[in-house]
């Protein structure tokens, strides 16, 4: 007689979200109606509580990160494995989507202006701006999960991807380099010009 005992099941982890895969295109589903609420509260905060400078930073920053973006797909490639290397022009097309850079308008005020009043030291931001662009791809991945089922925007795998493959650690060094150069080059000329600009419409 064969006396077969039955398995526990294995319960799963509390942080198994944390290396869960991105949830794929074949997920998507219409906008929730609590997301619409969510999209007019995020439309109305942003034009109520921002400056028409501010705006403007909002509109050029998103356009320059997708002129980023684009590039970026242009000079790398991308391996089965998530890894990334630098191979111009090796036959991955430029990529960029609506999605992000609508997203990129709405964040931007918290990207620049929050995390400048959150850290005073330009080196501080600089250093850690890696981890504000990770809460940023957090913040806004979850956000296109929830409206639409999955991230529209960018989907990251291999074994640095985590939370649904919204961040990706290996891109630490792209990130501290955007971060300085978004401190020492673009913010001392494009702040001084959005508010010259705006000075004209008062």
């Amino acid at each position: 007689m064969v006396v077969v005992v039955p398995q526990k099941k294995r319960k799963s982890s509390p942080w198994a979200f944390l290396r869960a895969p991105a949830p794929l295109k074949k997920h998507a589903h219409a906008i929730p109606t609590l997301g619409y609420i969510l999209i007019a509260l995020v439309v109305i905060q942003w034009l109520h509580a921002t400056s028409l400078a501010v705006k403007l930073q909002c509109i050029i920053g998103a356009a320059l990160f997708s002129c980023t973006e684009y590039t970026f797909y242009t000079m790398t490639v991308e391996h089965p494995d998530g890894s990334v290397t630098v191979n111009p022009f090796a036959g991955r097309p430029g990529h960029t989507t609506i999605h992000q850079y609508i997203m990129n308008v709405f964040y931007i005020p918290i990207l620049i202006h929050g995390y400048h009043a959150l850290i005073g030291s330009t080196a501080l931001r600089i250093l850690f701006f890696p981890l504000n662009i990770w809460l940023l791809e957090i913040i806004q991945g979850y956000t296109l999960i929830y409206l639409i089922g999955y991230n529209a925007a960018w989907s990251y795998k291999g074994y640095d991807a985590f939370f649904h493959g919204n961040i990706k650690l290996w891109y630490i060094h792209h990130w501290l380099m955007m971060g300085a150069v978004i401190e020492l080059v673009l913010l001392p000329y494009t702040l001084p010009l959005t508010h010259t600009i705006a000075s004209y419409f008062v």
